[in-house]
């Protein structure tokens, strides 16, 4: 369909830094102007790759914390944790042309990533070990690694 939804968004931003901001005489409009066209310009990008991004993750993480889950079966005192790992793993996956349920689902994942990561000391002693937090912590890297162009270069110009 053309034009695409990424070309458009462009046009509207593109429209307001060249029509627009050189006429904004507030300062405080400027930078409402400028914030928006950067959020406009990383919409545009997660328009084409939002889904494969999620996908990718969600695939990433959800080994992760299979690969945990061994390690926590019935060690006592972490029932919580625990049961959040696998109310995570149970739910079922959204189709691949579903960004918003694959956002959901995503969600999900980085609520647990976050909890276990909350609870690191306790689950080092319970896992006997480091290799549950260095598990998580390679894939926060390449997640970093996976979303970084959404981020950069759209938001290193000045945002006010």
């Amino acid at each position: 369909m053309r034009p695409t939804t990424r070309e458009l968004i462009e046009s509207i931003s593109t429209a307001l830094e060249r029509q627009v901001a050189p006429v904004v005489q507030d300062k405080w409009a400027a930078s409402v102007l400028r914030s928006a066209t950067q959020l406009l310009n990383h919409i545009a990008l997660r328009t084409e790759d939002e889904g494969r991004v999620l996908i990718e993750d969600n695939q990433d993480v959800r080994r992760v914390l299979e690969a945990i889950r061994p390690r926590l079966a019935g060690k006592s005192g972490d029932a919580e944790l625990s049961a959040a790992l696998e109310q995570a793993l149970q739910a079922a996956d959204p189709a691949a042309h579903d960004a918003a349920g694959l956002a959901v689902r995503n969600e999900a994942y980085q609520v647990v990533v976050e909890q276990l990561l909350r609870h690191r000391d306790r689950l080092r002693q319970v896992t006997g070990g480091t290799a549950t937090r260095d598990g998580l912590r390679a894939y926060l890297q390449r997640r970093l690694r996976r979303e970084h162009h959404l981020y950069f270069p759209v938001f290193t110009g000045p945002p006010f």
